[in-house]
Formats: C-alpha cells, sequence, structure tokens
C-alpha cells in the first residue's frame, strides 16, 4: 500500500512539474497564466487601450518656504523643524532669536527668521561693571 500512494503521489508531481494539471494553461495552482490565443503585452508596457501607470518620480528634497521674515510656533513645531522649513541652521535661527535652549520654544512664540545664508549675528559683550 504504502509503494502504490508513493507511486501515486510521485506521478501527480511529475505531471504537474510537465504541465499537466488542472489550471488555466496547465498550471496546477491556478495561476495568471494567458489563455492561448490571447495577446499579451511585453512587460513593462500597459494592454492595448490602456494608459501605463506613472513611474514614481524621486523624492525632492524639501525646498524651503519664502523666508516672512517673523514665524508664530505652532503646537508641535520644532526648532529643528522650522529651521528646516526655512532654510537656515538651528544655530542661525536660535541665535537671532536670543535662545540659549533650542528645545525651549512655545506655541505663540514669534520667532525671527534670519536669511539663509546670513551669518549668525555675534553677541555683543557685556561691558564689565
Amino acid at each position: 500500500m504504502r509503494t502504490s500512494l508513493a507511486g501515486i503521489v510521485l506521478a501527480a508531481l511529475l505531471a504537474a512539474a510537465c504541465g499537466g494539471g488542472g489550471g488555466p494553461g496547465g498550471n496546477p495552482f491556478g495561476g495568471n497564466e494567458p489563455t492561448p490565443g490571447t495577446p499579451t503585452s511585453p512587460a513593462g508596457t500597459a494592454p492595448a487601450g490602456q494608459q501605463p501607470a506613472p513611474s514614481p518620480s524621486p523624492a525632492a528634497s524639501p525646498t524651503p518656504t519664502p523666508n516672512p521674515g517673523t514665524y508664530t510656533v505652532q503646537d508641535g513645531d520644532t526648532l529643528g523643524a522650522i529651521a528646516e522649513r526655512f532654510g537656515v541652521t538651528v544655530e542661525a535661527l536660535a541665535a537671532a532669536n536670543g535662545l540659549t535652549d533650542p528645545d525651549l520654544i512655545f506655541p505663540g512664540q514669534e520667532l525671527r527668521i534670519p536669511q539663509p545664508g546670513a551669518a549668525a549675528p555675534t553677541p555683543s559683550p557685556t561691558p564689565a561693571s
């Protein structure tokens, strides 16, 4: 009995490997093979009468928002995100606003936005008393 069962399984596997089987196009697993006589399209082209899907464009680097001169901090803003939005460095933004801790900004706070590429203002020394 064991030998005949193995023979049946082997015969089924050989039939499947040789193109015999129950699915369309002889595929025993019912694959998406075209029916004989049906025109096919080369890989990467759309079937006749259909437009090909547009290929994804490469990710563009973020374009800085035009500099408005000032910006009001919104809930969830970070100095880094604001600096990136306006094309300036965190250091330049902190210096332009006299911020000693760049992690300490608040919603509603008005920030001066320096011009991109402008040198950060150097703090003037405090006269000794």
